[in-house]
């Protein structure tokens, strides 16, 4: 039986022709989750006058969505952002009447997203919570969501994003997908959000499906998604289902067996 409330997110990379290819040979299995990122956009100036809107530069983006879109229509699709813009943006909305609020809105409506999920782990980091500010009443205003990827979770939200992370969080967030494959495990680190006052339905466990030094051994895997499901957390995420399990070392795409993503499934849907 498939649990429809617990939510199984992937992240798809939009740079590399062979992502693109097995997907447009149908050898994707696309079943394995219910809400899609790709990898990776970022926030540019239009002009002078119009402010920042969302770019994606890897040259499959459209064709990586049209084909998840095709396939699997039920999915919801976020644009993944990083770094690049995001303070620079959350400048020109201080200064122009949050005007790129607008742009993004109208760009992620226009090219068919649901929302954003913001991994920001450098100089944007800092960004995050004045950004989410500024689109989050226009997001939830047309229903699109917003998704914080979270590195480093274990050391909470306070000292990731700032004091009032939690209350901005909790009023503008639909997911928080917490990188537990490079911290300590989505029981660990989970349980330190939810101490801090983060809503447990917002938070989504995070295991890594390519083949690294962090790749999440599958024992944890099924371990991991049945603590998130008995603890009430809103899901689980990958980190990615182009590269899941790959026949050919950490060569990119090369052959993926996507055994992470269906251990995921299987233990969601058990």
């Amino acid at each position: 039986m498939t649990n429809t409330t617990f939510e199984i997110t992937s992240w798809y990379d939009t740079w590399n022709a062979t992502g693109y290819n097995n997907l447009l040979t149908k050898q994707v299995p696309l079943q394995y989750a219910t809400r899609y990122n790709l990898a990776f956009a970022s926030l540019e100036q239009i002009n002078d006058s119009e402010g920042y809107t969302i770019v994606f530069p890897g040259k499959f983006a459209a064709d990586v969505k049209t084909q998840i879109q095709t396939q699997a229509p039920g999915a919801r699709i976020y644009a993944g952002l990083g770094d690049d813009g995001l303070p620079e943006t959350v400048a020109d909305n201080n200064q122009n009447n949050n005007r790129s609020t607008g742009n993004i809105i109208q760009w992620l409506l226009n090219n068919g997203f649901n929302g954003i999920s913001i991994d920001a782990e450098e100089g944007g980091k800092s960004s995050v919570l004045a950004f989410i500010k500024q689109i989050g009443p226009g997001f939830q205003a047309k229903g699109l969501g917003i998704a914080v990827s979270a590195p480093w979770p274990i050391i909470g939200p306070e000292s990731l994003y700032g004091s009032d992370a939690v209350a901005v969080f909790n009023q503008y967030a639909s997911a928080i997908e917490l990188q537990d494959y490079s911290s300590d495990g989505t029981p660990e680190d989970a349980a330190v959000w939810i101490q801090a006052g983060i809503k447990p339905s917002l938070l989504i466990g995070g295991i890594c499906t390519e083949n690294s030094n962090v790749q999440t051994p599958l024992t944890d895997v099924t371990s991991w998604t049945q603590w998130a499901m008995q603890n009430g957390l809103g899901g689980m995420f990958s980190w990615r289902l182009d590269n899941d399990h790959g026949m050919d070392g950490e060569k990119e795409d090369q052959q993926p067996t996507f055994t992470g993503a269906k251990a995921l499934w299987d233990a969601a849907n058990s």
